[in-house]
């Protein structure tokens, strides 16, 4: 039993270790964001693994949001 239970932890752990370098990846890929911004978020997502990650996620997708809202609707007639 405990045999399974190591497992399952090594498991989460290593998910959690995949989408902190997958949140890393974009947040260095990001042309929008200033070094700073850049520094913080890889902080905050080395520091604090699952919260970090789940912030970051958060604030990528509303600024997703916010970009197509902001984007022009088609060409102007």
């Amino acid at each position: 039993m405990l045999e399974n239970l190591v497992g399952a932890h090594a498991l989460v752990i290593l998910i959690i270790l995949v989408l902190d370098a997958l949140a890393l990846v974009q947040v260095w890929r990001d042309r929008r964001r200033s070094d700073l911004v850049k520094a913080l978020w890889t902080v905050a997502i080395v520091l604090l693994p699952v919260i970090g990650v789940l912030g970051w996620a958060v604030n990528w997708l509303l600024g997703r949001a916010a970009d197509r809202l902001n984007r022009p609707a088609g060409p102007a007639a």
